[in-house]
């Protein structure tokens, strides 16, 4: 096996050979980039204590909750139409060359709505652009046409049979979802200015002016069934007194978490569990590794077989 190795190697054009060893060595400096970025991804998984959205300090934290929409949002997935807080769908067409194929992207669509991320002590607000976003489903299926899109399997396959010129892949992250983030927490302070107060008054003053009887008798102290100008500065000032306890009876801050300025601090949102997500990354790191000293040990016995540029 060796000796037929060799003569191999002897055998190859100088530029083809010059070319694979170009190759081994991109793919080991590839390798060892994913192998760092791994085992740094991994150690801030796992040394980052868990921390709760009411208390978490401000800057890169950890947050376990469940995900849900905004007030008022909906989110759809645009193929299997099922509600989600996150989705990313993608269509690749076939394209053949002779007898190789290979897959094109041709559309690649990434919500980048906001949702909220809720656990026991409150909640905030998340922004998964950016974000390394493992789902709960992820499913691939193949099509004849565009249109197919519209009949994704009902759950996830190992096996794919390639029926088709177009392959679909849709991932998602549903309402209520068990959710590991970790990102760039701030709280944003959301106080009201003068003018906005004012407005408020203004339409609550307005409310009261139509229903006169139930809102505006009291305030008649000479009871001459007119709204005198000192008795006008008296509702304009019960009327600011009640916009102002609403306001301060309303949360004047808000939480977001999303992508670290500091871009090489991760930013995760995952569907599995924090156990889950550890494991993953050492597998990928250690099997990264493991590739990087197997392709090392590959450059060195061919440099040894046929330096590429002997004297």
């Amino acid at each position: 096996m060796y000796d037929w190795l060799a003569s191999e190697i002897l055998a190859m054009p100088h530029s083809d050979y010059l070319t694979l060893l170009a190759v081994l060595v991109a793919a080991i400096i590839f390798l060892l980039y994913f192998c760092y970025r791994s085992f740094r991804s991994f150690r801030f998984v796992d040394g980052t204590a868990t921390s709760k959205i009411r208390s978490a300090a401000q800057g890169h934290v950890e947050l376990k909750g469940l995900g849900e929409w905004m007030s008022g949002d909906s989110i759809v997935s645009p193929f299997s139409k099922s509600r989600c807080v996150w989705y990313h769908c993608t269509i690749e067409k076939r394209k053949k060359s002779g007898k190789r194929s290979s897959w094109s992207n041709i559309s690649d669509e990434c919500s980048d709505t906001l949702f909220r991320l809720v656990d026991d002590t409150g909640w905030c607000i998340v922004d998964p652009d950016h974000a390394q976003v493992i789902p709960e489903s992820d499913i691939t299926w193949y099509g004849h046409n565009t249109d197919y899109r519209s009949k994704p399997p009902a759950k996830s396959r190992w096996l794919h049979f390639s029926m088709g010129n177009y392959r679909f892949r849709e991932r998602l992250i549903r309402p209520a979802t068990s959710l590991y983030a970790l990102g760039e927490f701030r709280s944003i302070q959301n106080n009201a200015t003068d003018e906005y107060i004012a407005r408020q008054v203004e339409d609550l003053v307005t409310q009261w002016k139509q229903q006169p009887k139930r809102y505006l008798e009291q305030y008649d102290l000479d009871q001459n069934g007119r709204i005198q100008k000192q008795e006008w500065k008296a509702i304009r000032s019960a009327a600011r007194r009640e916009v102002l306890a609403k306001i301060n009876s309303q949360s004047s801050e808000h939480h977001l978490l999303s992508a670290p300025q500091d871009g090489s601090r991760p930013y995760i949102l995952s569907a599995t569990t924090e156990e889950d997500l550890v494991a993953r990354k050492k597998t990928a790191a250690y099997l990264s590794m493991t590739t990087t000293f197997l392709i090392f040990t590959a450059v060195v016995i061919l440099t040894s077989l046929r330096p590429p540029f002997p004297s």
